[in-house]
């Protein structure tokens, strides 16, 4: 951790460089929800200068969870399912309802806090059948592969998973090949990072030569992550030469990653293409589980294939999509503050701890 005199000349370099790039923005995108909320906690954009501007991305798994799968979920639990899940993904509506409604007429949706409980609600419950909600990023992956193999392993019948799991590659690879997309920098997701390695991000250097940085969530972490990226901007403006990519989270991030966990994930899962809310179909983007263990996966078993061939398009007016990709800030949207709160959310980012809108909520205004 740095002291507090450090931590002003790293503000000092940041702004010095800042103002001397020959560009009226400097448009930095942090993908993680995490670091957006230790952004706005840690009050970074009221230190650093007004030129640079930081842009939320879709790292908040429950803001990207399609309406699909929620109606999925909600059918389910209506004709009598044992759903298990954790909190966020209760008052978060699909095209129809919401958990939360189902779970106010009697439905039986468990709300979860820890992984721990999911196997002994299945084996409390059976023969009765538990449906466990299984979302997230390359982060939580390894713990539900490693549920699914305790699961498969320990036989046990009544309980299976419907997967809603992403991963972050293809989703930058989709925001970067947008035409005339102004992102000058991008602030790596550290906690999937920790799991997936320093390398699986270094295309965003290679391929689009955009600087990259990984780093932790403290407030020092992503100082030293904006001063990296600025003074890679600044240099690439004057024709200079820039490293372009930096791990600065090296006492947990790795360039191969978590390799036991990596092998887990391969094991159980396997790749192909998913619904983004908001967004779109990304292909490559999602880990489902592959055919070993077929029998465990909600979609085969409850044959709910149907609720995902087909993608609606929304027609709320609710502009969660526009927020996750970085087009605009939430208070650009018409429903935020007015009609869409925390206490009444029309989309995810309102729902979400992890989400762009409620930050802003709690910090910004």
């Amino acid at each position: 951790m740095m002291d507090n005199n450090k931590v002003k000349k790293v503000i000092e370099n940041i702004n010095k460089l800042a103002e001397n790039t020959h560009q009226d923005n400097i448009n930095l995108m942090e993908v993680c929800g995490t670091h957006t909320n230790s952004i706005a906690k840690s009050g970074i954009k009221s230190v650093i200068s007004n030129k640079i501007k930081l842009l939320s991305g879709p790292g908040c798994p429950v803001c990207v969870t399609s309406e699909e799968y929620i109606d999925a979920a909600v059918d389910l639990a209506s004709e009598g399912i044992t759903i298990i899940t954790f909190g966020d993904l209760v008052r978060v509506k699909g095209y129809n309802c919401d958990l939360l409604t189902e779970k106010s007429k009697g439905r039986d949706v468990r709300i979860i806090y820890s992984v721990s409980e999911i196997i002994n609600i299945a084996k409390e419950i059976y023969p009765k059948e538990a449906v466990f909600l299984a979302v997230g990023f390359e982060t939580t992956a390894p713990l539900i592969a490693s549920l699914v193999n305790q699961t498969y392993i320990g036989k046990i019948k009544n309980l299976s998973f419907l997967t809603s799991i992403k991963i972050m590659p293809p989703i930058l690879e989709k925001i970067l090949n947008i035409q005339n997309r102004n992102i000058d920098g991008i602030i790596c997701p550290g906690n999937v990072a920790v799991i997936s390695g320093e390398d699986s991000f270094k295309f965003i250097y290679e391929k689009y030569k955009i600087p990259s940085v990984i780093c932790g969530f403290e407030a020092e972490d992503i100082l030293g992550g904006i001063y990296f990226l600025v003074r890679n901007i600044s240099k690439k403006n004057r024709g200079r030469n820039e490293a372009g990519f930096e791990n600065l989270y090296k006492r947990l991030v790795s360039p191969k990653g978590n390799t036991i966990a990596k092998r887990l994930v391969q094991e159980i899962f396997k790749i192909d293409d998913v619904i983004w809310r908001g967004i779109g179909n990304v292909k490559g983007s999602a880990l489902i589980i592959g055919n070993k263990y077929s029998k465990l996966d909600a979609i085969n078993r409850f044959k709910l294939k149907g609720y995902f061939n087909n993608h609606t398009i929304s027609r709320s007016e609710c502009r969660c999509g526009d927020v996750l990709m970085g087009n605009i800030y939430p208070f650009q949207c018409e429903l935020f503050k007015k009609k869409c709160s925390p206490e009444n959310p029309h989309g995810p980012c309102m729902v979400s701890q992890e989400g762009t809108c409620s930050t802003y909520y709690k910090y910004y205004l």
